[in-house]
């Protein structure tokens, strides 16, 4: 909780994903994935509030039993920030976090960074950034940021930016798809047509960038858990959690 600021944690699932359908709701370890993503964002020391926002009854039914809030949203969203504008439709905040569903790891203390960078009454948005793996540097899959000297977004990519041309030894982030914004700049985001630089990287954050809006990126030294976006990305998250969890 942050003084005189409400903050929300929506954590926005559509049940037909590309590349893994009906991943907000595996459950090999006994709870939906969602559901873990769910249980480490109210572990924030900040919010007041979490949702998940979702657009099918099955999603519904297999988190209802654990206690958290579901809010149905539309078929029509193009991405998980839309869905989150829907739920301010409904809900007051002064803050709204928008925790992706699929990151059943995001550690608490990155959300807590994020939300503190607005208490900058001039920050409208802000992301975390961790240090990239070189394994990764190659992986579309894995997004990058560059950052200005003040911290704010240059931009983001697919590729690796910034390209070390000389081997300078020029530090690397890794883009963690976390975000806070202020309930005024979300729905401004989601009013705005896609742009150019948007289409081709399939990265949504660069149309706030691309119509002058500046996110702030917070950086953090510990490195974020992997999202799930493929079965094998799962599996590898059950065996993780079923370590920590001999007994379950």
């Amino acid at each position: 909780m942050i003084a005189g600021q409400r903050v929300l944690i929506v954590l926005p699932v559509r049940l037909g994903s590309t590349r893994l359908p009906k991943k907000a709701i595996l459950n090999k370890t006994g709870r939906p994935l969602v559901v873990h993503a769910a249980d480490m964002a109210a572990k924030s020391k900040y919010v007041d509030q979490v949702v998940i926002a979702g657009d099918h009854d099955e999603i519904r039914n297999a988190v209802d039993p654990y206690g958290f809030q579901y809010i149905s949203t539309g078929e029509q969203h193009t991405s998980g920030s839309s869905r989150c504008a829907e739920v301010m439709d409904t809900i007051d905040a002064d803050i709204v976090v928008n925790v992706q569903g699929d990151e059943p790891e995001v550690q608490p203390e990155h959300i807590d960074a994020v939300i503190e960078a607005m208490t900058d009454p001039k920050v409208k948005c802000s992301t975390l950034a961790s240090p990239l793996d070189p394994v990764q540097q190659h992986n579309p899959n894995v997004v990058k940021v560059a950052m200005a000297c003040d911290g704010s977004a240059l931009y983001f990519s697919r590729s690796l930016v910034p390209f070390d041309r000389d081997n300078t030894g020029a530090k690397h982030w890794r883009h963690v798809g976390l975000y806070a914004y202020r309930p005024d700049t979300l729905r401004e985001f989601c009013q705005m047509p896609q742009t150019p630089l948007e289409q081709a990287e399939k990265l949504e954050q660069l149309r706030l960038l691309e119509n002058g809006i500046p996110i702030q990126v917070v950086t953090h030294q510990e490195p974020s858990p992997p999202g799930v976006d493929t079965m094998e990305q799962y599996e590898s998250f059950v065996e993780r959690w079923v370590r920590k969890h001999p007994t379950c």
